[in-house]
């Protein structure tokens, strides 16, 4: 039987930093967060604002119409043609979530010896974490009533598409077969205004796992390079220069059309991991509370196929 001493120093020996448990420093929370989105396709792409004290918010200045008027020299502009910026503000404010795990003696004892198992706990339980926190974000849903673990991590706040669901400014697509390339993503197109559209590297497609790849099977059938070089998986689908995001949890019938940098996911400035020894169950409890929460800015910018 391993003692607590014993195991202390296994930890130590294995550079288990979380092993104190307790607060983490500033710089472990920005690591631990930049692992995560790191590791995590679709956190990657959009937009994160990371060491939120309490809340932030987040501007979005908009100039509408053009701006521009031909100069008259000595002569100030007509009032009608000065333009002042409009200014969209979302708050994001993190709430606490939890995530427990459990490691077992045998685990620490296989790896300590073959590599570093901090760094392989740190980026395992990082890369869950940036999962979970697209699960919430995107599909987030305080009224869901199973007590499924998929259900228990969408309750925390409510996502991106339950958001945009009641929202006025979104531009609703109603989702009709399965025809992604001739119908439903021309559709979705179609219903975002211009002034976003015109930069389609800008534009992300984020849709479930199972349309994505329905619509590269759709893309593969064609007897195009391109066709060919999605089914191959030397390119990732993409609509009309616009990249497809498979998004974790996502239903079927759901899919959002926006700019990227119009959802942002915050991650609060605190986490403490705690650490519990089990010598009877042989295995150790590893507890870390961070802060989470996500908005998108502009309710124009966003198209929400449902």
């Amino acid at each position: 039987m391993i003692t607590n001493d014993e195991l202390v120093k296994l930890l130590e020996k294995a550079n288990i930093t979380t092993s104190t448990g307790g607060q983490q420093s500033a710089q472990d929370v920005a690591e631990f967060v930049e692992l995560s989105v790191d590791q995590t396709a679709v956190l990657k792409a959009i937009r994160n604002e990371t060491g939120i004290v309490t809340s932030r918010n987040i501007d979005a200045l908009d100039l509408g119409d053009p701006a521009m008027v031909a100069a008259t020299e000595a002569t100030a502009p007509a009032d009608g043609d000065i333009v002042a910026p409009t200014v969209g503000r979302k708050t994001l404010t993190p709430v606490e979530v939890l995530l427990a795990y459990n490691v077992s003696f045998d685990f620490l004892r296989k790896n300590v010896e073959g590599q570093d198992v901090n760094q392989t706990l740190n980026r395992l339980f990082a890369k869950r974490f940036g999962k979970d926190a697209v699960i919430v974000a995107f599909t987030g849903d305080t009224l869901l009533a199973n007590d499924t673990r998929i259900h228990k991590c969408q309750r925390i706040f409510n996502g991106f598409v339950k958001l945009a669901l009641a929202d006025a400014d979104v531009h609703d697509v109603t989702l009709n077969g399965t025809d992604y390339l001739g119908t439903i993503f021309p559709n979705m197109l179609d219903a975002m205004p211009k002034d976003y559209k015109d930069d389609r590297s800008s534009l992300g497609l984020f849709v479930s796992a199972d349309v994505a790849e329905a619509y590269a099977r759709q893309i593969g059938d064609r007897a195009t390079a391109y066709g060919d070089s999605v089914l191959t998986g030397m390119a990732l689908p993409m609509f009309r220069g616009i990249q497809l995001y498979p998004v974790f949890q996502m239903s079927d019938t759901k899919m959002i059309l926006t700019p990227k940098n119009n959802l942002v996911v915050g991650f609060g400035n605190q986490m403490t991991v705690g650490m519990d020894i089990y010598n009877r169950r042989r295995i150790v409890e590893y507890t870390i509370i961070a802060g989470l929460d996500a908005e998108y800015v502009v309710g124009d910018a966003l198209v929400l196929g449902s």
